[in-house]
């Protein structure tokens, strides 16, 4: 299967996320392949495919499932003329043979997969219209992985197309599961193309579309797609409405959220678990912070405390560090409404936890950014305790931030930022120092 891959020119070696994903696209086809299906010569020629493949001849695997479907059709030259249960039998093996192609890792064969996949929904048609749907959506997403796989836009334009042309023919009300799955595709679709190509507005249209999959959808109709939904409308309410400082959607998401998170338990799937328990804390750090509400700030921190627990440092340093500065964002905040400088020193500890991973020669910019929180948290303690040596200490240690994040590469935007918080922390900082 990665052979394929492994011979392009120049090619990289495989991520673990193509790998993951591939094994269980083998999984998934070697297990329909010995379901039953069909008569015993059907079923004895699905069954050869799946030992072909299973040894890795994907020519004679399909070759076997061409001959189940020539047995199916039976010298039939009118196939809308068979019955709708033979037409169903021809549909699924057409489908299965499209799950063959896309166990190659070229582009070539998941675009062969995608046309299969057309022609099984066409097939099925009204011999089974949810089948029929589902395979339409198997099509939208292989041409999505086009892109995924092997970069660029032509597979999620192709795949965006025809989700639009998929969701024309659903209601709502009446097929609102199908209706749900296809806007939850396109919304991740839309979310992945707004992501190489810069256009934020994207992201405001698959909101939309989580939006409109969710409003008719019961948790105990499709509990697995209730929760992407509400777990892809959330991230995308936390990232706008921190970008856009929308507070309404940043209480919408910290909504949606809590619903998901109150009928799924951590053991289901703990890393979607703490991804929804990190993006409900960004969210109400963010709040907690513009509207100085403590038991907003109390419950982020808590919330990425919880992560920042589960996070193996030594096996994601990163994000383990970014974390710990987050926290350290989220005590400086809380240290403004206490009395008590312990909650700054906390925060102070938090960021210099950060720049352990953060080291200015290996990531210059994350580090100028930690290294200027930490400052003024220091200068924050610094006024509080009318310490002048620690201020003094607090804006050098800014001035060197501003000044790596100048030097850095793309630091233009960060060091821009870094520029106005020195300008007023050096204001603060005089008016302390002068006594």
């Amino acid at each position: 299967m990665i052979g394929d891959w492994l011979r392009r020119p120049g090619s990289a070696p495989p991520g673990e996320n193509l790998l993951d994903r591939k094994a269980l696209d083998f999984l998934a086809l070697a297990k329909r392949l010995t379901a039953p299906l069909g008569d015993t010569e059907i079923q004895r020629l699905r069954g050869e495919a799946a030992d072909a493949i299973a040894a890795g001849r994907f020519a004679d695997a399909d070759k076997n499932l061409a001959q189940a479907e020539l047995h199916a059709i039976g010298g039939s030259t009118d196939l809308s003329a068979l019955p709708l249960e033979r037409r169903l039998l021809i549909g699924e093996n057409r489908a299965d043979r499209a799950a063959l192609s896309f166990l190659r890792t070229t582009s070539e064969a998941y675009r062969e997969a995608a046309a299969r996949y057309g022609e099984a929904s066409a097939l099925i048609g009204l011999a089974e219209v949810d089948r029929s749907r589902d395979t339409a959506l198997e099509q939208a997403k292989v041409l999505a992985r086009i892109s995924e796989d092997f970069g660029g836009r032509e597979g999620y334009d192709g795949s965006i197309a025809a989700l639009r042309r998929l969701l024309e023919g659903l209601d709502s009300l009446a097929d609102t599961i199908a209706f749900a799955g296809a806007q939850e595709a396109l919304a991740a679709t839309l979310d992945k193309l707004a992501a190489i190509s810069g256009d934020v507005r994207l992201l405001d249209e698959a909101l939309a579309h989580c939006r409109a999959g969710l409003e008719d959808l019961r948790h105990d109709e499709a509990p697995a797609l209730w929760r992407a939904l509400k777990l892809r409308f959330g991230k995308l309410a936390v990232n706008l409405g921190v970008s856009h400082k929308d507070d309404n959607l940043l209480e919408e998401a910290v909504a949606t959220y809590a619903t998901a998170l109150a009928v799924w338990k951590r053991s289901d799937d703990e890393a979607r678990w703490l991804e929804a328990e990190y993006m409900i804390s960004r969210a109400r750090a963010t709040l907690g912070r513009r509207r100085s509400d403590l038991s907003l700030l109390e419950r982020a921190f808590n919330g990425l405390n919880r992560v920042a627990q589960a996070t193996d440092r030594g096996h994601d340093p990163m994000r383990w560090a970014g974390l710990q500065d987050q926290m350290g964002g989220v005590l400086a905040a809380m240290g403004e409404r206490y009395s008590e400088s312990v909650v700054i020193e906390e925060a102070i500890a938090a960021f210099a936890a950060a720049l352990e991973e953060y080291r200015k020669e290996r990531t210059p910019l994350l580090w100028a950014q930690t290294s200027a929180n930490q400052a003024e948290a220091m200068l924050q303690l610094a006024r509080r305790n009318k310490d002048k040596v620690l201020a003094q200490q607090a804006l050098t240690q800014l001035m060197g931030a501003t000044e790596t994040a100048l030097q850095a590469a793309n630091g233009g935007a960060v060091a821009t930022d870094l520029q106005k918080r020195l300008a007023a922390a050096g204001t603060t900082a005089a008016k302390l120092i002068a006594g």
